[in-house]
């Protein structure tokens, strides 16, 4: 088998062994097997999936010279001798890169493990080695993008305003601390509902059946219906419950369950290998055009999330509101081959390389929902040949710190509610920015190489150096015509600090805090700009120590495709979102993780969607019964038994059947008119009868 030096099209010349095209009959009759004999001028007519020994395998369709119909070949068995005149999308040549990549990086959409891992073990010399090769890595000792160069080393050399704020501009605008909650369920709904439902309304089914479902059966030869989807899902879901079975094929095995090797159970019967194999190569999450150089003059790495990425957020902009505070922070999907769109290392988080994601969720009671994401996509992100961004921001003119500050609060613009950040949000003009929009923002101030803008960190330190554990106070200034406030708050070891254009220092009484100092433990009082970050700035970790723990989908629910990847993400999101809505509704503690998976997975298996619906029928009105329904009768002459059925007596060639007493057992021929199927003598009647 020689695999094609030139790529394949609609129209394209090649040739290949005869014994390699399918149908194998028909081919054989003009081609021999035993002559071994080449099938050349072979034209391609198109290209898709086809099955070849019980496997979904990629297959040129073609015209073979003497062979009437169409036939088709595996795409790797064929040798391409004179190209198309516009080759198919995924076999053309790609986009010149700094870096090189191998090809393909991620196109195998029907393996079932993941990528090779081309990035190393030991952290600090990876980080080293990803610069060197232009690899963006998000550290916590680097500047801050503020959107024109380096700040100066002072900006301002006072005096500085230290004080007490007395007024909050957020109180004074009549600011309501409102709880998040979804649009269209209560929480009582909401704490009743199974894991399906939860998951259902978490999760962007729209999109689901808008784009996924439809686009996936184009290149499907049996329709994937909706509830198939779910049952295809909860196969993925239900094999993530068991670690150690690297090889997912195990589900389906035809040898019988052992304790001590294989998969536990089988899922046969929710959904045959064939047709899983089929389903997952076939899938797509996107009904857009993908761009090429040649038609748009641009490639889109991230051409196939862009849409699931987006109906992900547009669900949530319409479907959920959430709370007054917010946290703003990274996350990652994780991904091992740094040839992926947008790969980058973040060595602070738990998974440093794979994606980043920036993320706000809200924690009502410390149970956090996160409705919002962003792809980050680096130096990956699409150009023009001009020079300029296929996709602008809908935020121009901003360093992109700021553009990421005011892209992420944007469903919560003019709605007075309050963000928390950490240090790598400690941007003055993002901060300002989205107080102009209504956003209340606070960040945690850190020095990144030099204090950001507006913070003179150094006279800070010197003016709180003797101010006793908890001291707080904050430097007044004004930027852009708004009032710009650093809180401040002496800690054990170093000045906190907080850049926002809200807030007053007052005392939260049941939030304290704890340091040892000199082998001793003191205590103080949070005021509430540190108290609102020490509460918030956990949350958006939370859901993600959730997605991983104990198992995450990343960690079992292996592939090669990148795309796939992102799916899985933004499922384990919606699926932690699920959980924590079912804790809000029922105000308890959420649940294990694992638990609520493992159902969530067998009602995906064993859902109905597909059923069709039972009609209603109306309830038969019964007239109340009387004293004259209830009187004695006999059987008449050549009648037998009641027939239930037919509602009427039996036909039987003996003339006077006797049957026995239902309550005595005594001979009898007689029965009360209320049942005619049950015999009665006159005794037992009486008694019958008085009781009614």
């Amino acid at each position: 088998m020689v695999s094609t030096s030139k790529p394949g099209g609609i129209g394209a010349i090649g040739s290949a062994t005869s014994r390699l095209f399918h149908p194998g009959d028909k081919v054989c009759e003009k081609y021999p097997k035993d002559a071994k004999l080449r099938c050349v001028n072979v034209e391609i007519t198109s290209k898709g999936l086809r099955r070849i020994k019980n496997q979904a395998k990629m297959c040129y369709l073609v015209s073979i010279p003497e062979v009437e119909g169409e036939c088709y070949i595996m795409k790797k068995c064929f040798r391409v001798e004179q190209g198309p005149d516009t080759p198919f999308e995924s076999e053309r040549t790609p986009l010149h890169r700094d870096i090189p990549r191998p090809l393909p990086h991620g196109e195998d959409r029907t393996a079932l493990f993941n990528v090779v891992r081309n990035v190393g073990n030991g952290l600090a010399d990876e980080v080293l080695e990803l610069r060197a090769q232009g690899i963006e890595v998000n550290d916590d000792n680097e500047p801050l993008d503020e959107g024109a160069g380096a700040p100066p080393p002072l900006e301002y050399n006072g005096p500085y305003n230290f004080t007490v704020p007395t007024h909050c501009p957020r109180r004074e605008r009549n600011m309501i601390d409102e709880r998040g909650k979804w649009a269209y369920h209560r929480w009582d709904e909401i704490a009743s509902m199974t894991e399906f439902e939860l998951f259902r309304m978490a999760f962007p089914e729209d999109f689901v059946k808008d784009v996924i479902i439809p686009r996936t059966n184009d290149s499907l030869g049996s329709p994937l219906m909706f509830g198939e989807f779910y049952k295809w899902l909860g196969c993925n879901f239900f094999m993530v419950c068991f670690q150690g079975i690297p090889d997912r094929k195990c589900w389906w095995s035809k040898e019988a369950i052992s304790p001590y090797s294989g998969a536990p159970f089988r899922l046969n019967n929710a959904i045959s290998l064939t047709r899983y194999l089929e389903i997952t190569a076939a899938l797509r999450f996107t009904d857009v055009r993908t761009p090429t150089v040649e038609r748009d003059g641009y490639e889109d790495r991230f051409h196939e999330v862009h849409k699931m990425i987006d109906e992900f957020n547009n669900h949530y902009a319409h479907s959920y509101h959430p709370s007054w505070l917010n946290c703003l922070d990274e996350s990652m999907s994780s991904w091992l081959n740094k040839f992926c769109p947008g790969f980058m290392c973040v060595p602070r988080k738990p998974h440093p390389f794979g994606n980043e994601y920036h993320s706000i969720a809200d924690g009502d009671d410390g149970k956090s929902i996160m409705w919002r994401v962003k792809l980050v996509e680096g130096k990956d992100r699409p150009k023009k040949a001009s020079g300029q961004w296929v996709f602008p921001t809908e935020f121009p003119g901003y360093g992109k710190t700021t553009t990421t500050m005011l892209e992420m609060t944007k469903p919560i613009h003019g709605k007075g509610k309050v963000v928390v950040g950490n240090s790598g949000f400690c941007v003055r003009e993002g901060v300002v920015e989205c107080h102009k929009r209504g956003v209340w923002f606070q960040a945690y101030i850190k020095k990144w190489g030099n204090w950001p803008r507006g913070v003179p960190g150094a006279a800070i330190d010197m003016y709180f150096d003797d101010m006793e554990l908890g001291h707080c106070e904050s430097l007044v200034a004004e930027h852009d015509n708004v009032l710009f406030l650093i809180h401040c708050c002496r800690d054990s070891k170093y000045v906190s600090k907080i850049m926002s254009t809200h807030g007053m220092l007052e005392t939260v009484q049941d939030h304290p805090t704890w340091r040892k100092i000199d082998g001793s433990w003191k205590s103080f009082k949070y005021t509430k700009p540190f108290s609102r970050y020490a509460r918030a700035k956990y949350w958006v970790d939370d859901v993600n120590n959730r997605r991983h723990d104990p198992i995450g989908l990343e960690e079992v629910w292996g592939t090669k495709w990148w795309a796939m990847r992102q799916f899985t993400f933004l499922c384990s999101v919606a699926e932690v979102n699920a959980v924590q809505s079912r804790a809000r509704g029922k105000n308890e503690v959420a649940e294990a993780q694992l638990h609520f998976h493992r159902e969530l997975a067998r009602q995906m298996i064993e859902n109905t969607l597909d059923d069709p619906p039972t009609p209603e029928v109306a309830p038969v009105r019964r007239q109340p019964r009387t004293n004259a329904d209830h009187a004695v009768k006999k059987w008449a002459a050549f009648v037998g038994e009641w027939d239930l059925d037919r509602r009427k007596f039996k036909k039987v060639t003996t003339d006077y059947v006797r049957f026995k007493c239902r309550e005595c057992g005594k001979g009898c021929r007689t029965y009360c008119l209320c049942y005619p199927g049950r015999p009665l003598c006159v005794g037992c009647f009486a008694l019958h009868a008085n009781e009614v």
